[in-house]
């Protein structure tokens, strides 16, 4: 019984003196451990101190005149293309198709290929190269490394339409790095 109430008056005391301390009685804890059922998420981030961030909308173009100056009125009407050849060894013809104002001597483009129209099977971006030949200039440091997306000049008075082939698995003769 003594120490019964001698343990009791122990916790009594400690919660007194408002701290919470572990009165131990016969070398056993009154209070346990616990561990938490659950763990927190966690979120990290970054400030962009190098590169550059490119918000250009695609599908975009930008016709030029006679002397050179930009035109105002250039829009790409449709993306199109005719594919043939067996999942990883395709090849595809695309065609950029542009309505330009009077006077446009040149145009240059900024296209998402995944938005072009037609019927077509699987196709993998991932070695894909613009086979050479093509009816355009990379241009702003673009490279088939960022296919779909491409961005050129066409030839002077090419400004109706720009074809160009690419090839699912790259190949021997591309016009891009």
């Amino acid at each position: 019984m003594k120490r019964g109430r001698g343990t009791v008056i122990a916790v009594l005391l400690a919660i007194l003196v408002g701290g919470t301390a572990a009165v131990t009685v016969s070398g056993q804890g009154l209070v346990e451990s616990t561990s938490a059922a659950w763990s927190d998420r966690t979120h990290a981030a970054a400030a962009v101190t190098a590169g550059k961030w490119s918000t250009t909308t695609a599908n975009t173009c930008t016709a030029y005149g006679y002397d050179g100056r930009a035109l105002s009125g250039c829009a790409v009407t449709s993306i199109t293309y005719d594919g043939w050849g067996t999942p990883g060894a395709q090849t595809r013809n695309y065609y950029v198709n542009f309505q330009t104002p009077s006077g446009a001597r040149s145009v240059t483009f900024d296209v998402d290929l995944n938005t072009a129209t037609d019927k077509g099977g699987s196709w993998s971006w991932k070695s894909a190269k613009v086979v050479s030949g093509a009816q355009f200039t990379a241009r702003d440091g673009w490279t088939c490394a960022q296919l779909p997306r491409v961005r050129g000049t066409g030839a002077d008075w090419q400004v109706a339409a720009i074809y160009f082939q690419v090839a699912e698995s790259g190949g021997a003769s591309t016009a891009c790095s």
